[in-house]
């Protein structure tokens, strides 16, 4: 019973592989499976698994994004047998009509709506003609009354009646009206929202790319081809989560990549790596070129007195080049200083200080093709932490947590944004700079309420001193800073003052050490005249932090900077 089915199964596929067998051109089907995303475009890895035939032919895979970067396409393939593959061909295909069914789908909802419109319009023309009539009708009877109450003929019933009539439809005309134009409000409304959508859409016509693969197989077999190149419109960038335990004091850095294309395909469940190269910079050196330097002969000075002023600084250059320069150093030498600055090395430097990392994100990934911003998970950073409270007195009586995070590990952290959370609430936000193994940052996670200060001013005298009285003027201050902790628990307290920093010969500072106390560095974090204390608070210790010091510059100048 079965014989005959099988008899013709056979056949079909002994058909199908006949008809394969003498194919040319095999259309290639393929999907995105890999993206390595860099700062300004992305490394796209396609993948297609296709049957061929014995013989020489011709993967096409079509629909490829109409940006990619022709000379980044590259093929790797691997088969069950023996496959030669040849050297990969593309060109542009122009397709008139909709991109796609959304589009379609969009017109024809336009085309509806329109016509609804118009069915509106008709209708409220038609209420216009009624209302007209009922004017003119309302008109007739006023003037028709007029006329019977004048000859006595005037019929109360048939006025009230007639004037019900009127009054009734132009109610009605009036109201009907109102909802027409409440109707064609709303579509005119969905209308322009439809054409906003077809504009981003961009319908009018699809272009893409159209890239052939010459293979040559010795025997029927299945390959597996990786086709990937480049293109624009892709990008990443680090962010970072710093949450700090204050119970704990640990401190947990997490790493995230945001991003983000508009490449024109959508990325779906594949493997995403986000790198920092960058291949747009190149790998090469400009060519050195000789730097010429020249004195101008006497008589090549005369000849180029009269002219000088009114040539331009090329024309200067290209003169002053020497006699044996060919002409291609003589237009080098003549390039403008702007266009010379552009095309140093300035642009090459690695802002990440030399090296180049690559984050491969765990599990499959997707990213839309319409500029959504895609937070995916990198990884956890290690630290050592110590817990700070910094006091500025200059500047006010807030008390600030400080959390000085030394970065374990190899992993180096990159520059970026940084979200500060303190015991999981959500406190602001910062920048993390570039941090290598054994490097400290410092993050502030805001205002230490349980860090008391009170800033006194003791002394603040303005005189004159000298040899001779009135040679020199003098400002002397002295401040004291109590600061109470009213933790159950030690703090390190580092409080930071700045004491006027000369910067002529002629102005003097001293500081008065009597009056200052003791155990603080000077020129602190690299800073002239930055005073800091460090010490330890115990839980319900009060402290107190006592500056003074005496400026002073001659009498007949005056002086500037003092912001207090």
């Amino acid at each position: 019973m079965h014989r005959p089915i099988r008899t013709l199964l056979i056949f079909f596929g002994f058909s199908l592989f006949v008809s394969l067998a003498h194919a040319e051109t095999i259309q290639t089907p393929s999907a995105p499976v890999a993206a390595t995303v860099f700062s300004d475009r992305a490394t796209i890895t396609r993948e297609a698994t296709i049957k061929i035939p014995a013989g020489k032919h011709t993967l096409v895979f079509n629909d490829l994004p109409l940006s990619l970067f022709p000379d980044s396409l590259r093929v790797e393939g691997e088969g069950a047998a023996s496959v030669i593959l040849g050297a990969l061909s593309h060109k542009t295909i122009n397709e008139a009509g909709f991109v796609d069914e959304r589009a379609k789908e969009l017109h024809a909802r336009l085309e509806n709506l329109n016509r609804q419109k118009n069915i509106l319009n008709a209708e409220k023309a038609a209420l216009n003609k009624q209302q007209e009539f009922y004017e003119s009708l309302k008109a007739e009877a006023s003037t028709k009354t007029k006329e019977e109450i004048s000859e006595f003929k005037f019929n109360t019933e048939q006025w009230v009646l007639a004037a019900d009539t009127i009054l009734n439809g132009l109610e009605n005309a009036s109201k009907k009206t109102l909802e027409k134009n409440d109707l064609i409000k709303n579509i005119d409304e969905q209308l322009s929202k439809i054409m906003r959508d077809l504009a981003q859409l961009q319908t009018a016509q699809k272009s893409s790319t159209e890239v052939s693969l010459p293979v040559e197989a010795k025997s029927n077999t299945t390959l597996n081809i990786h086709l990937s190149y480049q293109l624009p419109n892709a990008t990443w960038k680090p962010v970072y989560d710093a949450r700090l335990d204050t119970k704990s004091g640990k401190l947990q850095i997490i790493q995230y990549g945001t991003v983000r294309q508009n490449t024109g395909e959508d990325w779906s469940n594949v493997a995403l790596t986000l790198s920092t190269a960058r291949p747009q910079r190149g790998a090469s050196l400009p060519e050195p070129q000789p730097m010429w330097v020249n004195i101008p002969e006497n008589v090549a000075k005369l000849m180029r007195g009269v002219a000088m002023e009114s040539m331009g600084a090329a024309d200067m250059a290209y003169m002053a080049a020497p006699a044996e320069m060919d002409e291609g150093a003589r237009l080098q030498k003549a390039a403008s200083p702007q266009a010379m600055i552009a095309a140093t090395i300035a642009e090459a430097r690695i802002e990440t200080g030399g090296f180049t990392a690559e984050y491969k994100i765990p599990a499959l990934n997707t990213v839309s093709s319409d500029g959504t911003e895609s937070k995916l998970l990198i990884g956890t950073f290690k630290t050592e932490n110590e817990l700070e409270t910094h006091v500025q007195p200059q500047f006010g009586t807030d008390a600030y947590l400080i959390a000085k995070a030394t970065l374990q590990g190899e992993n180096p952290i990159l520059p970026g944004s940084v979200s500060l959370f303190l015991d999981d609430a959500y406190v602001g936000q910062s920048q993390l700079p570039l941090l290598r193994a054994g490097k400290s940052t410092r993050l502030s996670f805001g205002i230490d309420d349980q860090i008391e200060v009170k800033r006194q001013t003791l002394k603040d005298e303005t005189g004159e001193a000298g040899i001779i009285i009135g040679m020199q003027n003098i400002i002397e201050r002295e401040y004291n800073t109590e600061i109470h902790n009213l933790r159950q628990t030690p703090v390190n307290l580092v409080v930071l003052e700045p004491i006027p920093a000369p910067q002529n010969e002629k102005i003097t500072i001293e500081l008065l050490k009597g009056k200052t106390t003791k155990g603080f560095e000077e020129d602190a974090e690299k800073t002239k005249g930055l005073l800091r204390w460090k010490l330890e608070l115990k839980p319900g210790e009060k402290k107190d932090i006592a500056l003074g010091w005496k400026l002073a510059w001659p009498k007949d100048k005056q002086i500037n900077g003092l912001p207090y």
